[in-house]
């Protein structure tokens, strides 16, 4: 639920801020690397799972520890860098 909130904020953000004549482009390129996402991340999770031998809920323990660093980057970067 909380990726979805951060998802249609920064979609307005892209809105607010693009060009009146580039909006169609910037949203789809939005849509498009949001959907490269998505199946990156369920390729990485099939072959951990086939590949590795990893079970569904060691993958997920996985994927959150790799979704817990990025945020903890994001908020360094936050709070440490830009300020």
């Amino acid at each position: 639920a909380g990726s979805s909130v951060v998802w249609v904020q920064s979609s307005l953000i892209l809105q607010k801020f693009s060009d009146a004549s580039m909006l169609g482009r910037v949203v789809s390129v939005d849509y498009a690397l949001a959907t490269l996402g998505e199946a990156f991340s369920a390729m990485c999770g099939g072959l951990l799972q086939d590949d590795a031998g990893l079970s569904a809920e060691e993958v997920s323990f996985w994927m959150a520890a790799v979704a817990f660093g990025t945020l903890v980057v994001w908020v360094v970067y936050l709070y440490v860098v830009r300020v």
